[in-house]
């Protein structure tokens, strides 16, 4: 009898390891994630192509659409999943009525954006009235009247004439307007010339143009887990740029398409940032993060292209936990 048992029991447990084998593993979560080309957003290509994403037990796929506006549309739609984009941008699709959570930080501006200026205008101060190229209702307008406030003065002091900041850089280099608010390569293309002269960048104002990830705060709640994981997959990429630079720059640069040299030439303008200093971004209840979305919803909401400040706590919304 007890051999019959343990022959029954043998037969039974072969039996349930087989038809185990025989199920199908559990399907990854899917994942779409938009964002424009930028190298700041490159360590997402490193997480999925060294499968960290993979072994989060997530599927990403990973889209290219140029304007953000175009890709939050289609977050709010249901098509996209996931949105990178500077934090004051969220702040305005917040403000103007969008359900966003942050979900992690990617980067920084550290050198990328700034005002190019004539050799005669010494300071920011000095900027008072002369005219300045900027985009009006843009990070660019951000970022000059944020730099007038610590010189004491305000976009008022200045004569701003709105255009892209491309075309502004443009405008500078040809001798057209006294400043520009613009970024690279028009910030080298400005010092490059005899007259002109980069007379601030971001270098000096950290944590003002900041990158990040965000979703709709619905689809955030459905997918805490998820997102945990995804955001620890995609450090594992930021931290995998140390450790081995020349395979991390072959992989952005080829997905971004852009040569190596062009890319290595742009990496001293952005900080990527580690997961430790997103934690930092995001605690407390004044914290960076609060502070910018705060700053920047209270400028724009200042200068009429929103309709209301948002809160600040609610954007910033899952991001804190996410962090830790």
């Amino acid at each position: 009898m007890k051999n019959f048992s343990k022959l029954a029991l043998a037969s039974s447990v072969g039996i349930a390891v087989a038809f185990m084998g025989a199920l199908p593993a559990l399907s990854a979560q899917k994942l779409t994630v938009a964002h424009s080309t930028w190298i700041g957003y490159g360590a997402l290509y490193i997480a999925k192509e060294k499968g960290f994403f993979d072994k989060a037990g997530l599927d990403v796929n990973l889209k290219i659409i140029e304007a953000s506006s175009d890709a939050l549309a289609a977050m709010q739609g249901g098509q996209i999943d996931v949105v990178a984009s500077t934090i004051d941008n969220f702040t305005l699709f917040a403000g103007n009525g969008a359900n966003l959570t942050l979900l992690t930080t990617l980067d920084e501006s550290s050198g990328g954006d700034g005002i190019v200026s004539r050799k005669d205008i010494k300071s920011v101060a000095d900027l008072k009235g002369h005219s300045v190229g900027v985009q009006k209702g843009s990070i660019s307008q951000f970022l000059l009247a944020e730099a007038l406030d610590k010189a004491g003065l305000t976009l008022n002091d200045v004569k701003t004439i709105d255009m892209k900041s491309g075309d502004a850089g443009a405008a500078f280099v040809a001798g057209s307007i006294d400043a520009a608010v613009t970024w690279q390569p028009w910030l080298s293309k400005a010092a490059a010339t005899s007259f002109g002269k980069v007379l601030i960048d971001t270098k000096s104002m950290p944590g003002l143009i900041v990158d990040a990830l965000a979703t709709r705060s619905d689809f955030a709640k459905d997918h805490e887990a998820d997102f945990k994981a995804f955001v620890k997959a995609y450090f594992e990429g930021v931290a995998f740029m140390k450790t081995d630079p020349a395979a991390a720059n072959e992989i952005i640069a080829r997905n971004l398409k852009m040569s190596k040299e062009t890319l290595e030439a742009s990496l001293g303008d952005v900080r990527f940032i580690s997961a430790n200093d997103n934690e930092t971004f995001f605690t407390g209840s004044e914290s960076p993060a609060v502070k910018l979305v705060t700053n920047a919803g209270e400028f724009y909401h200042r200068i009429g292209v929103l309709r209301k400040v948002p809160d600040a706590q609610k954007l910033v919304g899952v991001a804190p936990e996410l962090a830790k």
